[in-house]
């Protein structure tokens, strides 16, 4: 019996030791998978054929669904990734009206539900497909998006990242190493010309909460990521665009990475910051489009890297001082 006992406490003992083992060894690698653009639809039979076609054929977006159905159930597990991050537009409207003339806005709710399936961590942001509403015209879908402030309330309802409001932030400690993810909503985009406002844009109280959040970053010497949807462009960085959010990023000695989406399409750009290093911006091509279309983000006490389009191997390495 005593015999017995021993052998089970050594059982015990040693079982702890590699318990303690992994959970260490998990902590010094945070990996996620970056998508963007999947442009989910559901029951479109109840919609307006016109707007459903166009967005099926035209848009070539009939797939989606299938598309994102594929990703989800091979490559999390394939790649051992701790987490998803969608840079928006994981839906194509957030309304939309039927052949009589009515309005239908379900698309969050039935993206929700269609999600809890899938037993993952998903973070995401807002594109401006999330808060888009479609009706038929000039033989074409028009889109607006002056229901912004009814769809957002509708994602905070319902998404769970997004109870505290449509932008927000995650820490994580990677081994010695700080990381601070701030996800941006930049979804509404539809300005007039008077308006000279160049995009990507986000507003006044969200302009102050990002710069407050890099500041807490700064002062707690951590890595920062940030995740938006439509990402700067060539005008957006122009001195004479006097574009506030790119001000406020480059700014920053803390940032790292931009990860972002919109155009459907793989690039990689560099932008000097105030402190004389650079921060890179990384678009990923669309879900939608292939269930290849993602990138493996992999965040180390040492570095952070983002993989080539469909593939493990890295085709960017940031070392962290």
């Amino acid at each position: 019996m005593r015999r017995k006992f021993l052998q089970t406490s050594i059982l015990l003992v040693l079982c702890m030791i590699f318990s303690s083992i992994a959970a260490l060894s998990q902590n010094d690698t945070l990996s996620f998978l970056h998508i963007t653009d999947a442009h989910l639809m559901f029951n479109l039979e109840n919609y307006d054929p016109q707007i459903v076609h166009h967005r099926e054929y035209t848009r070539l977006y009939k797939e989606a669904n299938t598309m994102f159905a594929e990703f989800m159930e091979t490559i999390p597990d394939n790649t051992g990734s701790d987490m998803i991050i969608a840079s928006g537009d994981v839906i194509d409207f957030y309304d939309a009206k039927t052949s009589e003339g009515n309005t239908l806005a379900y698309q969050i709710e039935l993206f929700t539900r269609y999600l809890d399936r899938y037993h993952y961590p998903f973070f995401m942001t807002l594109g401006n497909h999330e808060i888009f509403s479609y009706r038929w015209g000039e033989e074409r879908v028009i889109p607006d998006q002056l229901k912004a402030g009814e769809a957002k309330a509708a994602w905070i309802r319902n998404m769970d990242v997004f109870r505290d409001g449509t932008y927000y932030s995650r820490t994580f400690e990677v081994g010695s190493a700080n990381y601070r993810l701030i996800f941006l909503d930049n979804s509404y985009y539809q300005f007039n010309k008077e308006e000279n406002v160049v995009n990507p844009h986000i507003d006044k109280p969200q302009l102050h909460w990002l710069k407050s959040e890099l500041a807490a970053s700064e002062a707690n010497n951590q890595n920062v990521i940030i995740l938006m949807h439509i990402p700067f462009s060539d005008k957006s960085v122009q001195p004479e665009s006097e574009n506030e959010l790119y001000k406020t990023v480059t700014d920053s000695s803390v940032v790292k990475l931009i990860l972002s989406g919109h155009h459907h399409r793989d690039v990689v750009k560099c932008f000097p910051t105030k402190g004389g290093g650079e921060v890179i911006q990384v678009e990923t091509s669309a879900l939608v489009n292939s269930s290849k279309n993602w990138r493996l983000v992999q965040l180390t006490e040492n570095q952070l890297s983002v993989s080539f389009t469909g593939k493990i191997e890295s085709e960017i390495v940031l070392p962290l001082k």
